[in-house]
């Protein structure tokens, strides 16, 4: 199994050769003049001074000169910044470095300079820069590479537009330099720099090597399938959720082999002419084929392919058609690749699905923590961090963030940044101070306030809030809050322990008991604590009036739940939509009875590798469909009882932690007095006595405006009612009731004991003290036996 891992990255792994060096920087000025070792000189049979092809990133390459350095390790080689840009290589990448012995003299070159370089420069460029850089020099040149010459006070940038009669040659003194045109626009120049490659792609290593495997393969290497006698993949689909980078991995593919890259947004091939859409897509394919090796990409697929069945419209339906037999009609020897990228993989047309067409299928899904720290570190790559940045910190509180995602989150938080300084700022300056400037710089308050503001893109639609409330905030309920824990926090926390035992973990808690006694809080507490995201689930807002949309209400909120794990799903009142089915007669059409199935089938899809969880919360237990309660599903039943003493007094002091309390008000006597209340009447007895309070400290104020202006003194700093006193819980008291009566109250607890007793052995089970093997087949004395004897079980 380790070994097919492997495999399955192999073609990622560069293989090693003398003529592969590390890339370090210059100190040498000079465009033309590359180092190395003299000892790697003889390695590759090189002289000093002899040109050489330097092969980089995104099918990049340059001519050189090789002069030998004395200090450059043997497995590197130095270049200074221009060459670097030229080969699209930082420091540190790897470039792979032959000999070009048979380089042609150029007959004439055209070369044109950056335009931000010669703002306000008077004279002739060719006799101030151009001349002096080439005279009796030999400078290897290549079409379209960049150099910066020198000359007075100036650094000006050309770049070599045309190349006569090969696209890399050397300078003689006969050779004709061509300098007419318009300067070229440094954002041109700059978007071409910038193109994306691999390295700009964090978060799917895997999928990489498969679209590599795919592509490159195909591209680079015809023969190589041609000996082995397959045909090499035609299709790829690219399918995922929005965001996670489908269209960026295809500009990434194109730039990085060089390929022709021809783009087909969905949309825009489609034309209310007849027969115009389907003759869009045919030119599509002729350019791409003229000009082989080419990918084709159709970005949001299921816009033109659609289901046929399921169109109404007869443009689509003929534009599938023409898909189909266009990827059909490639001919072996045309290299070209089409991918494709959609979020709707189900609704495309199965016909394009087989093999031969998109026959390899690869999801470019949510990162995990690891891919979104290579993401993170992407995006940030060029911005000024402060050194109390910790990005692996970012990456695990941001459970469910897609690419795009972080990258609003980093541009979030260098806003955040920007706004704190805003008061050195003045936005009618022209200029802004360079010290400001160099103040800036985003620190990791910065990215936290980001965090709180982000939220993945996948749940934009669904409430998902990770809440803010903490244990602290529930009074009492200690063995529940412990048991909770290790249910929902352990899994998160501690998944190498459920891989060293061998077990998955449970997936599901049923919070019974009466109304009022913080079964919704805990939901929310246990989400906060683990930081998982939150969807709270109303049962009835999942019920419609249309047929088959409650069932697909729940589909939808289950698989945004998987794509934002880890994440806590809390059904509030499950009795409404989970009833015993059978029981509700008078339900029109079985809704009730879909939607519970549809449930049971999606806890029991739930992935394994997916955290989520789902905590159901009902008063009414008796009345839920036992299916949903049995183990594998909702399988850890917890009765959240009225509060006992001790309970009551926290739950006192966490409802009244910040409002000002008299010293006198007795807290533990109130909590004994409320025997049989439960937690959201106390919370009303609270609010009742701050009200009375309010109530007291207005009329006080009322008072004295009146004493005030019939022009009798009042003591300014008196404050009538500072506090919430005895008189204020007393009146409380006197209002005070309870929600749940002994009747109630007696119901739940048989509830919880016939429960007790129908699922475990108590404190009966015991491993009999011989070896089992050794027992009897009718069961001994010694053994563990269970058997009711009136039971006519078939399979007891």
């Amino acid at each position: 199994m380790s070994q097919r891992g492997d495999l399955s990255t192999a073609i990622l792994n560069r293989k090693i050769r003398p003529n592969r060096l590390i890339v370090e920087d210059s100190v040498n000025d000079d465009n033309s003049v590359v180092n190395l070792s003299q000892a790697k000189m003889t390695e590759l049979q090189l002289f000093r001074g002899d040109t050489v092809l330097l092969k980089g990133k995104k099918k990049k390459d340059t001519l050189c000169i090789v002069i030998n350095a004395d200090d450059c390790p043997n497995e590197n080689i130095r270049m200074n910044r221009v060459v670097r840009n030229n080969l699209r290589v930082r420091v540190a990448d790897v470039v792979s470095i032959q000999a070009c012995p048979d380089v042609t003299y150029g007959r004439r070159i055209h070369v044109l300079p950056i335009d931000d370089t010669v703002e306000g420069l008077t004279g002739n460029l060719f006799e101030v820069f151009l001349k002096p850089y080439f005279l009796e020099s030999y400078r290897p040149v290549h079409k379209g590479d960049v150099f910066v010459v020198r000359g007075g006070l100036r650094a000006v940038e050309f770049k070599v537009v045309e190349t006569d009669p090969a696209p890399c040659c050397l300078i003689a003194p006969d050779t004709i330099i061509h300098t007419e045109g318009a300067p070229i626009r440094r954002e041109d120049e700059e978007s071409q720099l910038n193109a994306v490659g691999y390295d700009d792609i964090g978060g799917c290593r895997k999928q990489l090597a498969q679209i590599k495997e795919m592509v490159e393969l195909p591209l680079r290497h015809p023969s190589l399938f041609k000996t082995i006698g397959v045909r090499p993949p035609r299709g790829i689909l690219l399918f995922g959720p929005p965001g996670t980078g489908k269209t960026l991995i295809a500009r990434a593919v194109a730039n990085e082999t060089g390929a022709f890259f021809f783009l087909i947004n969905g949309p825009e091939i489609m034309s209310k002419l007849a027969g115009e859409s389907e003759s869009n897509l045919r030119k599509a394919f002729d350019v791409a084929e003229r000009n082989g090796p080419s990918i084709i990409f159709i970005d949001e697929l299921d816009a033109i392919a659609p289901k046929r069945d399921k169109t109404h419209g007869e443009v689509e339906r003929r534009i599938v058609s023409q898909l189909l037999t266009l990827m059909d009609g490639l001919k072996s020897s045309a290299n070209i690749i089409v991918m494709a990228a959609t979020n709707r993989p189900n609704s495309i047309d199965s016909a394009l699905r087989r093999f031969g067409r998109f026959d390899r299928e690869i999801e470019i899904g949510i990162p995990d923590v690891i891919g979104r720290l290579e993401v993170l570190r992407i995006h940030s790559k060029n911005m000024k961090l402060s050194d109390d940045v910790n990005l692996e910190e970012v990456a695990h509180e941001t459970h469910g963030h897609v690419g795009a995602d972080l990258a609003s989150l980093c541009s979030e938080a260098a806003l955040q940044q920007i706004r704190e300084k805003m008061e050195l700022i003045d936005l009618d300056d022209d200029m802004i101070d360079a010290e400001v400037l160099d103040s800036l710089a985003i620190s990791m308050d910065n990215f936290r306030f980001a965090m709180k503001r982000s939220s993945p893109s996948a749940l934009r639609e669904t409430v998902v809030e990770v809440p803010n409330v903490t244990w602290e905030d529930i009074g009492g309920l200690t063995t529940v809050k412990t048991e909770l824990q290790e249910l929902v926090q352990y899994p998160v926390e501690h998944p190498e322990k459920y891989l060293k035992f061998g077990m998955q973990p449970s997936r599901g808690v049923l919070f019974y008991g009466p109304p009022g006694c913080g079964k919704t809080l805990l939901a929310k507490a246990i989400a906060n604590e683990c930081q998982a995201n939150f969807i709270c689930i109303k049962g009835p807002e999942l019920l419609t009036m249309w047929f088959g949309e409650s069932e697909a209400n729940v589909r939808d909120i289950f698989d945004k739940a998987r794509a934002a794990a880890p994440c806590v799903m809390f059904f509030d009142e499950l009795d409404s939509i989970a009833k015993s089915r059978g029981a509700s007669v008078s339900d029109a059409g079985g809704a009730a009875d879909r939607v519970i199935n549809q449930i049971l089938t999606e806890m029991d899809g739930i992935n394994v590798k997916k955290n989520v969880f789902i905590i159901g919360a009902t008063n009414r237990p008796d009345i839920i469909d036992p299916a949903i309660l049995r183990p594998g599903r909702l399988d850890q039943l917890i009765y959240i009882p009225l509060p006992d003493e001790k309970s009551r007094e926290m739950i006192f002091q966490a409802k009244l932690s910040k409002s000002p309390i008299a010293p006198d008000v007795d807290i533990k006597y109130l909590a004994r007095v409320t025997q049989g209340y439960s937690g959201a009447d106390l919370t009303e007895i609270c609010q009742r006595a701050c009200k009375i309070a309010i109530r007291q400290s207005i009329e006080a104020e009322q008072h004295m405006q009146r004493m005030r202006e019939g022009g009798m003194d009042v003591d300014e700093d008196n404050d009538p009612v500072p506090m919430i006193t005895k008189g204020h819980f007393e009146e409380a008291m006197r209002h005070a009731r309870r929600s749940v009566t002994d009747a109630d109250i007696r119901k739940y607890e048989m509830f919880s004991q016939t429960l007790q007793t129908s699922r475990g052995f108590g404190s009966n089970f015991r491993f009999p003290a011989t070896n089992p093997s050794v027992v009897s087949q009718g069961g001994g004395s010694t053994g563990a036996n269970f058997v009711d004897e009136q039971d006519d079980d078939l399979y007891s």
